[in-house]
């Protein structure tokens, strides 16, 4: 009889333990959150008093909330607990807040994305900050493509986070260099022309420095021909609207 308890005893063991460890998780996600709604707070209201009674209420709510081990963001949960006023103040927050998140606090960013989900997510994620970084300086610098870097940015955003990939979807970077290829998987033919000027200049930089490398320079200008190539006949042109 006792040989038969001893296994009762510890399958009982392992699962406290494995309740216990749910607990901690969604403890940690319930600070990961607190935290980063506190930071947001005061990013926008800067240690004002209505920003440290918005932050009161806010840590207030997510320390009741009960569907804390499933919940992705606030905004998508099935139950609004923030009254009317609140909402609209954590609204403009979010609004306000959330892009000078990504340069302020980006591992805090990271964390509170992939809260709960694959951790597989936090490599299409990095590749979306990477794309999205050298697609910025690209846009600035001539020596720099950006066009393939915010590509990849939106594909990795997409794969990661909605909430990423919507803030990332309305800036301008995005609207100028990707909206009408997304949409309508043409470009302008304003746009093309800048893209090949800026690969142009990219290669051309490369084919003087490979002076005394012929073979390279072949390589490199076949790859170039190629980009003009599928720029003019792969990416279909759009006409912009006459303005009236």
């Amino acid at each position: 009889m006792n040989g038969k308890l001893k296994p009762q005893t510890g399958s009982r063991r392992t699962g406290l333990e494995t309740e216990n460890g749910q607990r901690q998780a969604v403890e940690e996600k319930r600070q990961l959150e607190k935290d980063t709604v506190s930071t947001m707070i005061d990013i926008r209201y800067k240690g004002s008093a209505e920003g440290e009674a918005l932050k009161a209420y806010a840590c207030a709510r997510i320390d009741k909330c009960p569907f804390m081990a499933e919940k992705t963001f606030c905004s998508q949960c099935r139950v609004h607990c923030y009254s009317p006023e609140q909402r609209q103040q954590i609204r403009e927050v979010m609004k306000y807040s959330g892009p000078r998140m990504l340069f302020r606090k980006p591992g805090m960013v990271i964390r509170h994305a992939l809260a709960g989900k694959d951790p597989r997510k936090l490599l299409y994620l990095c590749l979306g900050f990477v794309g999205l970084g050298l697609g910025a300086i690209g846009a600035i610098l001539p020596l720099l493509p950006a066009f393939p870097f915010l590509l990849m940015a939106a594909w990795g955003f997409g794969k990661s986070s909605d909430r990423l990939n919507s803030w990332f979807c309305g800036t301008r970077l995005y609207r100028e260099n990707l909206e009408d290829w997304v949409r309508e998987r043409g470009m302008t033919r304003k746009a093309k022309i800048r893209v090949m000027c800026v690969i142009t200049a990219t290669m051309l930089f490369g084919f003087v420095m490979m002076g005394r490398v012929p073979w390279a320079q072949a390589i490199l200008l076949m790859v170039w021909i190629g980009h003009v190539v599928y720029f003019l006949r792969g990416i279909r042109t759009l006409k912009v609207p006459a303005a009236d």
